[in-house]
């Protein structure tokens, strides 16, 4: 009797101890370490503008990790829904792993709520080449993150010069080379003609181009103490909007919510001052028969005085790890395919420029675009479009609110420049 109780005893304590074993095993470890090897299944969420070509990265990860499956899932962006649905995911515990992050202020907003993993330590032992991002990121994490690496860039954004070059065949008139803003302005009155549904513009300058272009080239920020850049700018603005009317006016632009992208088009408009995502959207739409038009870059205008080619930019499109995941080492894989070499090369043949910059990406990007102009987003320096502090979109909300008085014609910029200045000191300083 005494040795069954015994061999029960035994029998009880091995299954204890078995079971223990495998409550013990860490999901936060490889995926090849799971038990009986099970595939792990990461959820991936970015928003619909992105679905393209990141499935495409989506697809070439999982085809490589037998022991990881990436579930891509998408959101609309427009409204800010994006950051809306994601917050409520992080907030209310719904299932997911890794998320883009778009912009240097949403990355802010994300790692100050403690809803990024800090990265520093895994890319320091994964020996990441963070140099490769550019000075940019650099300057982003050393403010906005306290030299911290919440998440890795993937995409970085530069402004150029679009044109139709059927409309300058047509008048005659050789392609656009880098030039000035002043003769970038004289260029748009002599190709700007006809009247009404006739009309063709000689630019396009986008009511939500909020940046100050111009400034930001000479080294001035709407955070600076000396503003008259950014109101030089202003002034430049109403020139071509009113004075010269080379360009749809402001007003019109805001009461039509007109499409940039369709009024390029149309081939009604022969310049465009655009971001280097109009190349994949001319594309795609070429691509799916929307329009036939034929167009190439060259660089951003200059003000007088500079001569090195300089654009407006940073790296601008970041993805990062939810703390909440069980699978953070799968995850961390997985985002350094996105952002390193081989994933920014994908993301380069869709003629979406990389933050990554190697031969590699870059020789894909120029082959994807397959325009001549293109080579100028890796030949120019790039100034920071947004200062990397907490409070730029607030700030740039207070300006962006002066700035439409000023271009609807109700305030001259020196009083948008004055009273921008004021309310910019009760966000900085509460």
């Amino acid at each position: 009797m005494n040795k069954r109780k015994s061999f029960v005893s035994l029998l009880l304590m091995t299954v204890l101890i078995l079971s223990l074993v495998g409550c013990g095993t860490s999901k936060n470890d490889s995926a090849s370490n799971q038990a009986g090897n099970e595939k792990v299944v990461l959820e991936y969420y970015t928003w619909t503008d992105e679905e393209d070509y990141m499935k495409k990265v989506v697809d070439a990860f999982n085809a490589q990790n037998s022991d990881i499956q990436v579930h891509m899932n998408t959101i609309s962006n427009d409204s800010n829904e994006y950051n809306t649905k994601i917050m409520n995911n992080l907030s209310g515990g719904s299932k997911m792993d890794v998320y883009s992050i778009n912009g240097t202020s949403s990355l802010g907003l994300y790692s100050s709520k403690n809803q990024l993993i800090d990265l520093t330590n895994q890319i320091k032992e994964a020996n990441l080449d963070v140099g490769a991002y550019g000075p940019s990121f650099q300057d982003i994490t050393e403010v906005l993150t306290d030299g911290k690496y919440y998440a890795l860039p993937y995409r970085t954004s530069q402004y150029a010069l679009f044109y139709n070059k059927a409309l300058f065949d047509k008048e005659g008139i050789e392609y656009p080379k880098q030039m000035t803003w002043n003769q970038y302005a004289e260029l748009a009155k002599t190709l700007t003609k006809g009247e009404g549904a006739d009309k063709q513009w000689g630019g396009y300058y986008a009511d939500w181009l909020i940046a100050p272009l111009g400034a930001l080239q000479e080294g001035t920020t709407i955070l600076d103490d000396n503003l008259d850049p950014v109101a030089k700018w202003l002034d430049f603005q109403n020139r071509i909007y009113y004075e010269d009317q080379s360009h749809m006016s402001y007003k019109q632009m805001k009461a039509e919510s007109t499409d940039w992208i369709k009024q390029f088009e149309s081939g009604n408009v022969a310049m465009l001052v655009n971001g280097e995502w109009t190349v994949n959207m001319l594309k795609a739409d070429i691509a799916s028969g929307k329009t036939d038009m034929e167009f190439d870059m060259a660089p951003l205008p200059l003000p007088e005085g500079i001569n090195d080619p300089i654009t407006v930019g940073g790296v601008s499109t970041f993805i990062g790890i939810n703390p909440n995941s069980e699978y953070s080492d799968a995850a961390f894989k997985f985002v350094q395919f996105v952002a390193g070499e081989q994933g920014e090369s994908i993301i380069a043949e869709s003629s979406v420029l990389p933050a990554y910059s190697s031969d590699k990406t870059k020789e894909s990007y120029l082959n994807a675009t397959g325009i001549q102009g293109s080579s100028f987003f890796f030949e120019a320096n790039t100034v920071v479009e947004n200062p990397p502090v907490p409070q730029i979109d607030e700030v740039n909300r207070v300006y962006s609110e002066q700035r439409d008085l000023n271009l609807f014609q109700e305030q001259d910029s020196a009083t948008a420049i004055q009273n921008f200045s004021k309310q910019r000191q009760s966000v900085l300083q509460p």
